[in-house]
């Protein structure tokens, strides 16, 4: 079958959802983590293959995620598996776990993840500081599932709690060097800028906060690391970028010193914050 008439009919039936360029990506996506072909100059597939691509096409017309279809996503260079209860795996959550390795390279550390959801975080962190010993925790028992399983993928230790991270107890906790999270952070009303795959089918338990209170997992994970950060550790935060200096501020006011930090696209999306001695 040739890979022309397969591209046609990806754009024909994905011409509400993808540009012509995602579409392109997609299939080449689709071709190498769901077929096993890496070779992007080919011009002709398998039928038997070039028809399992176009038997995916309603679930994606009906705006299912691809990395849904496959069962795993890529991040930081790794396989992670992902269904329904975890997020998938962001570009700027790569940078955020790129800006603590960056940091803290050949450390004998302790880390704490909250919110794990997928793992993606504690996981590239031990998988690339070996040095560390990682801890991590979510309040979802289906996705403390999902982040076991690929921690066990990825051949790496890390220690799970399953706890609440708007309620979390200090004196269950040891002291950590440095506290991580990419918490909920976008709020009710962006909810209509939101591509319909991600509204549809990825957890909103793990994405949205109230209009009222859109900070406050931050104002909650930085009350506990003020009891169980280090002498001069460190939190770092994904941040909505729309709320980028009212986060600084909320840290500040708590006697963090704080940094923001852009991401490729040019917004603040990284918060770094250390707890002085």
């Amino acid at each position: 079958m040739r890979l022309s008439e397969i591209k046609e009919e990806f754009n024909r039936v994905l011409a509400d959802l993808y540009d012509r360029g995602e579409i392109d990506s997609l299939i080449r996506y689709l071709l190498e983590d769901l077929l096993g072909i890496k070779n992007s100059l080919i011009t002709e597939i398998e039928d038997a293959k070039g028809e399992r691509l176009l038997s995916i096409l309603p679930d994606l017309a009906k705006g299912k995620p691809p990395q849904h279809i496959i069962g795993k996503a890529d991040f930081y260079g790794l396989k992670f598996i992902v269904n329904e209860d975890v997020l998938i795996p962001r570009p700027e959550t790569e940078e955020l776990v790129h800006e603590i390795i960056k940091n803290h390279n050949n450390q004998t550390i302790s880390i704490l993840d909250i919110g794990t959801g997928s793992g993606c975080i504690p996981v590239s962190l031990k998988k690339n500081l070996g040095m560390a010993s990682v801890s991590t925790m979510d309040i979802s028992e289906k996705a403390l599932k999902v982040a076991k399983e690929n921690a066990e993928l990825n051949r790496v230790d890390i220690s799970f709690y399953q706890d609440d991270a708007l309620d979390l107890k200090p004196e269950n906790y040891p002291f950590f060097d440095v506290i991580v999270s990419n918490p909920p952070y976008v709020t009710e009303q962006e909810k209509q800028e939101m591509h319909r795959n991600v509204l549809d089918y990825e957890p909103h338990l793990a994405l949205f906060v109230s209009n009222e209170m859109p900070l406050v997992f931050y104002d909650k994970i930085s009350d506990f690391a003020l009891k169980r950060l280090k002498r001069n550790g460190f939190l770092y935060f994904e941040i909505n970028q729309y709320l980028a200096y009212e986060t600084e501020e909320l840290l500040a006011g708590k006697g963090f010193k704080v940094l923001l930090i852009k991401d490729l696209n040019n917004n603040f999306r990284i918060l770094k914050a250390q707890l002085l001695g």
